[in-house]
């Protein structure tokens, strides 16, 4: 017998790699070049600001309810052992699961202070009731352990394991907290078996319950039966809505005077209408709203400029000559210096003027956008409870329009509302302008300040007007008056327009055509029409479509026709559209090919036609084909009907059928 030797065979080594924990080597490279460009530094900036006034809304939206489940949580801990009911916390939060996420881990977080067990079971890893009580189990007495060391395997997870544990190790006291975030995706037999297993160990473990419930509190009826329901207190939380989450952020980012890059026109309508229409999700929201900043700000140093006007000075002192050049031929900034008799010359001393002017302007479109938001927010004020609300009752609402129309005065819904606005009674108009003054009362801008003390004096005569109405005018037509037919038409019509008005109409009447005339009509113009807005505003709605919602299966085409335009290599380029280099991948070189078939495509030919391209020495119809070719040209085929530009043919199984 041949002796076999041992150090043939294969022995396992455990050394220090491990899955997971691969550190990241610390890279040496220095930060990419465009980190010290002008533009980028105002991007930053800028962005900074956004994501903490994001952070703080954040924080406020959540302090409420998570300081409701810190007690309800400290409540149960507290509680005998001898409890019948699972203490069930249900937190209603909305309809966007995504977004949801960031709450859950800000309530294990603030939870973990209270007890340190705690698990977080997701319906996609609890599919029946051994996995969801092993899951259950494993992070529970494994909470508190090191990654190195486990414990309890998650195969002998068992409540006869998390009764020992928690009655050998822990506080007994220390609720076990399990959070479910998506209720509604559980099966229902699975959650009825699970919550009476940990009803029937109520007497030694100390369960709290907290489900996240995405749509109404009747989805837990549904689920459950009156059998479990009954073993569950049950309290309910509610989270803020996210239409009123955006809301709050829209007013601490887009309508706040604290950051200087504005969304207008079709930009801003195509972000709310995707948050209104597709997903409900503020993260993606933001996530959108960052693509339409980096568009604005990226490779332009004008945009640089896009600062608070105390930094205004000091970056345009950083403006090349290339810049003022490219400032100048802003469409605003070129009809300003057109039709200005202050328009600077083409020397040293015209372009110092030009600096000077350019930081007038920017100066002056900070003004006028302080002044905007304001009087925006004091006709959100009068229109957002009249009947029917026409113009919206959100401040988003009243701001797409204000950004989105030519002309806001002018439409109709604004002459609605101020038709409406002449119906309200003394009390209700009152309480409105009251409100509108205190909207103006913080603002130290000189025009809002006499915007103020007008609107004071209005609302005084208001207050002192009677509603008494005044006589009629009692002048008759008598027949001593030689009048002709068409002199006595305008008198009888005159006369018949004469109404009783009272002091209170007179005074409502005069107020609204202030606010019409010398308010609205005069500060609440589109952004767009103002001088040096291109620097600050960004309403280009299709470039944020395209690179927002892009199509699919036009980009495919692209790539595939033209792949020089993804791949950037000068072996792709094309000379004419309808090239077909052997430079090209196989995969283009086949979809190039099967757009010159029909409807059927012989598999055969496709072949020959494909050999001809890339290996165009070898002729003749019957020679054989290599392997290697073969197999380039099965696996580009293979990668368009993945694609799903073609199918395979039932009628004739060498052809195969286009599907565009």
């Amino acid at each position: 017998m041949e002796n076999v030797s041992v150090s043939k065979g294969v022995f396992a080594y455990k050394g220090n790699y491990k899955i997971g924990n691969k550190k990241k080597k610390k890279s040496n490279a220095q930060n990419p070049e465009y980190f010290d460009e002008p533009w980028y530094v105002a991007y930053s900036e800028t962005w900074r600001y956004i994501e903490q006034a994001v952070e703080n809304v954040r924080s406020r939206m959540f302090h409420e309810v998570m300081s409701n489940l810190g007690s309800f949580v400290l409540k149960a801990k507290t509680t005998p052992l001898n409890a019948k009911e699972l203490a069930t916390a249900i937190l209603l939060t909305g309809v966007n699961v995504p977004d949801h996420t960031v709450l859950f881990d800000t309530t294990v977080s603030k939870l973990s202070k209270i007890t340190p067990h705690i698990a977080v079971l997701w319906s996609r890893n609890c599919g029946n009731v051994k996995s969801i009580i092993e899951d259950t189990v494993y992070q529970l007495v494994n909470a508190t352990e090191s990654e190195d060391v486990v414990e309890v395997p998650k195969n002998r997870c068992t409540m006869r394991v998390l009764k020992e544990q928690v009655g050998k190790h822990y506080n007994t006291e220390d609720p076990l907290v399990v959070i479910l975030p998506d209720f509604e995706s559980f099966s229902t037999s699975v959650l009825h078996d699970f919550i009476l297993v940990l009803s029937s160990y109520t007497s030694t473990l100390k369960f709290v319950l907290i489900f996240g419930v995405a749509t109404t509190l009747h989805v837990v009826h549904r689920s459950l039966t009156y059998d479990v329901t009954s073993k569950l207190a049950v309290q309910v939380f509610h989270t803020q809505t996210q239409v009123q989450t955006l809301s709050d952020i829209l007013e601490n980012t887009v309508f706040s005077t604290e950051i200087p890059f504005k969304l207008i026109g079709r930009a801003f309508q195509l972000l709310t209408d995707i948050f209104l229409f597709y997903d409900f999700s503020v993260d993606r929201f933001m996530q959108n709203y960052k693509i339409c900043m980096i568009q604005h700000f990226y490779g332009n140093n004008i945009s640089s400029l896009c600062c608070h006007p105390r930094d205004i000075k000091k970056r345009i002192s950083k403006l090349t000559d290339e810049n003022i050049a490219d400032i100048k031929s802003l469409p605003s900034i070129a009809r300003y210096l057109k039709t200005s008799s202050k328009s600077a010359n083409q020397d040293d001393n015209g372009d110092k003027k030009f600096k000077e002017l350019l930081e007038k302007l920017l100066n002056k479109f900070h003004e006028f956008m302080h002044q905007f938001l304001i009087i925006l927010r004091c006709m959100h004020c009068l229109f957002a409870s009249l009947p029917g609300a026409p113009m919206g009752k959100q401040l988003r609402e009243v701001y797409t329009k204000a950004v989105y129309t030519s002309n806001l005065t002018d439409s109709v819904v604004y002459k609605e509302c101020l038709k409406l606005l002449g119906f309200l009674s003394k009390e209700e108009l009152l309480s409105k302008l009251e409100s509108v003054v205190k909207i103006v009362d913080d603002s130290a801008d000189p025009t809002i300040k006499n915007i103020k003390s007008e609107l004071e004096t209005h609302i005084e005569t208001i207050r002192e007007a009677s509603l008494d109405a005044a006589k009629a005018s009692s002048e008759l037509v008598t027949v001593n008056d030689k009048l002709n037919r068409l002199q006595l038409k305008e008198k009888l019509l005159k006369m018949s327009q004469q109404q009783s008005q009272s002091a209170y109409k007179q005074a409502q009447h005069d107020l609204i055509d202030y606010l019409d005339r010398r308010v609205f009509s005069v500060h609440l113009v589109d952004p767009s029409c103002v001088t040096a807005h291109e620097i600050f505003c960004y309403s280009d709605g299709n470039q944020a479509k395209h690179h927002i919602r892009g199509s699919l299966r036009a980009a495919i085409h692209t790539g595939l026709s033209d792949p020089q335009i993804y791949l950037d290599c000068d072996c792709c380029k094309l000379e004419n559209d309808d090239d077909i280099p052997r430079t090209l991948p196989d995969l283009s070189i086949i979809y190039k090919l099967h757009l010159e078939s029909g409807k059927l495509i012989n598999m055969y030919d496709w072949l020959q036609a494909f050999l001809t391209i890339v290996d165009p020495q070898q002729q003749g119809a019957q020679r054989d084909v290599d392997l290697g070719m073969q197999a380039r040209f099965t696996q580009a085929v293979a990668a368009l009907q993945f694609l799903g530009f073609i199918k395979t043919s039932r009628s004739k199984t060498d052809h195969v059928k286009r599907l565009t």
